[in-house]
């Protein structure tokens, strides 16, 4: 995900710097983190898809409904089809276009917004500017933590779509319905219930954002790695 991030940065920012036009900047390095999201999840959804059906189906193996992934994979194309292992992917697409533009989008406009204004925060050699470690981190943390705000209700609805898919009796037709029914049943603790476990462990998120930040910026020292488009 992080090199489709960056392989879409260059496509759309090539021609654009932050501090002669901010707005754009920041606009389209939300699309490329929407964009590397999409993508992502278009490849690999059949694999979140059973990895939420197995995490539903806990206790004694005996008692399991699939025993491992390619019996979750080989009973649910069985049942209902290859189609079925999309199930929910629209509403989850949604949620993943929003979680990554923010993840991605808006840690690099931190960034380039406060390299923008506050010199006396960076460190400048003879050729870089580059923002001290605990800054990239709590902009990190920062654009995790929004990320998870805003897209963690479309999240649920899709766990919710998900799960249902074994059973005969279908508690919900689609993701509208399911919403209805969440937010009339539990308001809007429904839609974020779980979320707190689930911010605590997005700063491991956020600390891999900042060290990929770095691993790269070490390479491109070295020659190793073209020029970040974010040092535009």
């Amino acid at each position: 995900m992080f090199g489709l991030n960056t392989f879409y940065l260059k496509l759309l920012l090539s021609n654009i710097k932050h501090k002669d036009d901010g707005w754009s900047h920041t606009t389209l390095s939300l699309i490329s983190g929407g964009l590397s999201g999409a993508t992502t999840l278009c490849m690999f959804y059949p694999l979140l898809f059973c990895q939420t059906h197995l995490a539903a189906h806990v206790g004694p193996l005996v008692d399991r409904e699939y025993t491992g992934l390619l019996d979750c994979i080989q009973k649910t194309v069985h049942t209902n089809g290859v189609r079925a292992l999309y199930t929910g992917f629209a509403i989850a697409a949604n949620g993943m276009v929003i979680n990554k533009a923010i993840y991605f989008g808006a840690y690099y406009s931190f960034n380039k917004t406060i390299l923008d204004h506050s010199n006396s925060l960076v460190s400048i050699d003879e050729k870089d500017t580059k923002l001290p470690f605990w800054i990239r981190f709590g902009t990190a943390q920062v654009s995790t933590y929004l990320s998870q705000l805003f897209s963690y209700p479309l999240d649920t609805i899709g766990r919710m779509l998900i799960v249902q898919t074994a059973q005969e009796e279908k508690l919900y037709h689609n993701a509208r319905d399911c919403f209805t029914k969440l937010w009339k049943s539990q308001g809007l603790s429904g839609l974020y219930r779980g979320m707190l476990p689930n911010m605590i462990r997005s700063s491991g998120s956020a600390l891999i954002l900042v060290l990929h930040d770095e691993f790269k910026w070490i390479l491109s020292k070295m020659g190793l790695f073209g020029g970040d488009i974010q040092d535009d």
